[in-house]
């Protein structure tokens, strides 16, 4: 959380870098998958390949939520060395965030 509080790197470089996240198209279905549209998410996501024998060695994704009452929370997934298929590795990231979501929006 240092990054978005702007203790890391200088003022310009942290807006140009989360705003360049928040326009991330990859991986929408990611942390962003179960998440209502108008909520903004900077993320980055990142993946590897699928070896012959069928094992992915990443599917991740990290990122900035923006919560309805103006506060956030930072979150990270990463699935390893997974031979299910990226459509469930995603999910399973989207579920997470999805689960977070639901326990700040309910207090």
């Amino acid at each position: 959380m240092q990054f978005y509080q702007g203790k890391i790197l200088a003022k310009p470089t942290t807006e140009f870098l989360y705003e360049t996240m928040v326009e991330t198209v990859v991986g929408p279905n990611r942390i962003k998958g179960k998440l209502p549209e108008n909520q903004e998410v900077a993320h980055r996501p990142g993946s590897s390949f699928t070896n012959d024998e069928g094992l992915t060695a990443a599917i991740n994704d990290v990122g900035i939520v923006q919560l309805p009452n103006g506060k956030h929370f930072a979150i990270a997934v990463f699935v390893f060395n997974t031979t299910e298929k990226y459509e469930v590795g995603e999910d399973m990231i989207a579920s997470i965030a999805k689960a977070t979501w639901d326990y700040y929006t309910a207090k």
